[in-house]
């Protein structure tokens, strides 16, 4: 997992901005859902928490922030992490819409994932 302050700035930015943008412009990729979640935790939670195994990785998974795992069918494709808890916790589609509030971000998936 890659812990990108790039991409949690522009999620900071947005957060402040008060404006809405969906997630796969920030995280271009051939990804179908996301799974966000609030860490920390074990590398084993969040493989099980997904229910796939995760790419090798130098990172750990003990910052407080969310970690970011984007799937396609049932593989991990990309992780992202960002130091800071910047959003709330779920498993979503790329569609996906991140909207600022001024203090926080909220969430829309107009198109969410059916449980397995």
């Amino acid at each position: 997992m890659e812990y990108d302050e790039k991409f949690a700035e522009q999620v900071r930015e947005l957060r402040s901005s008060q404006k809405s943008t969906p997630l796969k412009d920030l995280v271009p990729g051939d990804w179908t859902t996301v799974h966000i979640i609030i860490g920390p935790h074990t590398e084993e939670w969040v493989e099980r928490e997904v229910g796939a195994p995760l790419p090798e990785s130098e990172y750990g998974f003990d910052t407080e922030g969310n970690i970011l795992v984007f799937m396609r069918d049932r593989e991990v494709v990309q992780m992202k992490g960002t130091t800071g808890r910047l959003m709330g916790e779920g498993h979503f589609s790329s569609e996906v819409v991140l909207r600022g509030t001024g203090s926080t971000i909220e969430i829309d998936d107009p198109t969410p994932p059916q449980p397995n």
